[in-house]
């Protein structure tokens, strides 16, 4: 079976807000999970992939100037591609943008990918409970960027009250209503939410040396800083904060059938997903001819991946993830029950174009 694209998350947000903090949470978090990184910083000297790492080869810093209007196609496309090398093993990309990028322009570049081996992750907008509206009076297109969010976290939550927290949220909801929120502090965000968690075993490829990876390093020297002193820094989420009940800021909705579905109503919910939903993943089973492969598909803020392969010996059936925060359970299933196959399937020739339009140019 083939290896599943890699992930690409787009971490933006206005100067300040806690986009390297983020990125370093989920580079030391401890999941296991092999993370590239692609750092884009204004200016001649990039600090910010200074901050989060230094000189590692899973690192690739662009410095002249916001991603979006100064590096050109071509040169995204090389950073990438280096980075979702095979001997890599990564499960995830995270490009943090610049400060100052435009959100709609990156999304357009990273959904243009040709590279098969990749795909569209999601944007992630931070935004500072604190400054929010002091920045966007400033910045009128802040406004805009949280409208394009596919999921909005609002850092720095202990600065402010429960009053303020509150006005921002409704702020927020009403520049977004379907995008999930998140109240954190310090960029604690749990990658269970941006991508899948690998179970990998301790003595994963085997007597094949493997380049460590930035979060694996990152790790190690926690380990041992732990050893030495007895305790892991406030990053290592250990003593006091514990794990911080990060599982408790989002949920997962599973549907399971052994009818085939409906590929047009299907597509329909994959692209137009209910509120609060971030991504969804899953097999899903078409009764169609032609079409009765097992088809993988990934969708986040309304962009959809399609790839297809053999049952293998498996029962053919749907199963489907949707990933999120405060998501209406039984809105969800309603909604895919509702798009199970139904007899007018059958009759609906060019139904299944709504799905084989997200499968990869052959």
């Amino acid at each position: 079976m083939t290896r599943e694209p890699i992930p690409v998350i787009v971490v933006a947000g206005f100067l300040g807000a806690g986009k390297t903090t983020l990125l370093n949470h989920l580079l030391r978090g401890g999941s296991g999970a092999r993370i590239g990184v692609l750092v884009n910083d204004f200016g001649a000297v990039n600090i910010d992939a200074m901050l989060v790492a230094g000189q590692v080869g899973d690192v690739v810093g662009l410095t002249n100037g916001c991603m979006c209007c100064a590096v050109d196609r071509a040169g995204l496309d090389d950073a990438l591609s280096a980075l979702a090398r095979p001997a890599a093993q990564l499960d995830a990309i995270v490009i943090e943008a610049s400060g100052i990028a435009e959100p709609k322009s990156l999304i357009r570049m990273i959904t243009a990918m040709a590279d098969p081996r990749m795909r569209y992750g999601g944007l992630v907008y931070l935004v500072d409970a604190a400054l929010f509206e002091t920045a966007r009076r400033a910045h009128p297109e802040i406004d805009g960027h949280v409208a394009v969010a596919d999921l909005v976290v609002l850092n720095k939550t202990d600065l402010v009250d429960v009053d303020a927290l509150t006005a921002t949220r409704t702020e927020l909801t009403a520049l977004n209503p379907s995008a999930p929120q998140l109240c954190v502090t310090g960029g604690r965000i749990d990658p269970a939410l941006l991508f899948d968690i690998p179970t990998r075993a301790p003595d994963d490829g085997g007597d094949r040396p493997i380049q460590l990876s930035l979060d694996a390093l990152l790790r190690e020297a926690d380990d041992t800083h732990a050893g030495e002193s007895g305790h892991v820094g406030e990053s290592g989420h250990v003593g006091e904060l514990g794990h911080a009940h990060l599982h408790d800021a989002f949920e997962s909705v599973e549907f399971c059938t052994p009818e085939a579905m409906d590929p047009r109503a299907l597509a329909s919910f994959l692209t137009r997903p209910p509120a609060g939903i971030y991504r969804i993943k899953g097999v899903v089973w078409f009764d169609l001819p032609g079409h009765r492969q097992r088809h993988v598909v990934h969708a986040v803020g309304g962009f959809v991946d399609v790839s297809r392969d053999s049952w293998h010996g498996q029962d053919r059936q749907t199963a489907l993830v949707a990933i999120g925060t405060g998501i209406d359970r039984d809105e969800v299933c309603a909604q895919l029950a509702a798009a199970s196959a139904t007899t007018a399937t059958a009759d609906d020739e060019h139904g299944i174009l709504h799905i084989t339009r997200f499968l990869p140019p052959a």
